[in-house]
């Protein structure tokens, strides 16, 4: 093996190296209390007895000094089917897990996966799963626009739903962290 081989290729190997810890390191969220309003449209199963129509939710989340974070969300449908008003409620813990960041652009994808309950008109509670992912957009260090997408499995009743929605991160640090930055 050349020595111009070998040259190339630990070159390369610390080139790759630290690439990837100025990716982690410029990834790095800000440990605090997260809080997501957002509005969107819940596109619920044909056979399920709600309609699909605009939705509301919000997020009251922890951001962990890692790429994890947890959020309770509380979401609301008033979805009309077959001219019956139906009031669709859904509360769910949901793990998110950040990917690398697009540091040139403030983009931070994720996946994320959970389990709640489904209420409709207050005569079915069933279990759900969902999954699904989105984008975070960097306003600033406090402050994301948040795009995401969801599957909703209900358990119980095999209803496949989705969730598309927009909202508004606001980011709330840990104070040590903040004095820090």
């Amino acid at each position: 093996m050349s020595t111009s081989f070998k040259k190339r290729t630990l070159f390369s190997g610390v080139l790759i190296a630290s690439s990837l810890t100025t990716m982690a390191y410029a990834a790095q969220p800000v440990e605090g209390i997260t809080v997501t309003p957002s509005i969107g449209y819940y596109n619920a199963d044909s056979d399920r007895q709600a309609g699909n129509d605009t939705s509301y939710s919000i997020g009251v989340g922890y951001q962990t000094n890692s790429a994890l974070a947890l959020e309770a969300v509380y979401l609301h449908s008033d979805a009309s089917k077959r001219g019956r008003e139906n009031d669709l409620d859904q509360y769910r813990v949901d793990g998110l897990y950040s990917l690398p960041a697009f540091t040139t652009v403030n983009l931070t994808p994720y996946v994320a996966a959970g389990v709640g309950i489904t209420d409709v008109d207050g005569d079915s509670t069933n279990l759900l799963v969902n999954a699904g992912g989105g984008v975070k957009y960097a306003i600033n260090s406090d402050v994301d626009l948040r795009a995401d997408f969801r599957l909703v499995k209900d358990i119980e009743d095999d209803h496949l739903d989705n969730v598309t929605s927009v909202g508004v991160q606001y980011n709330f640090g840990m104070p040590n962290q903040q004095a820090s930055n």
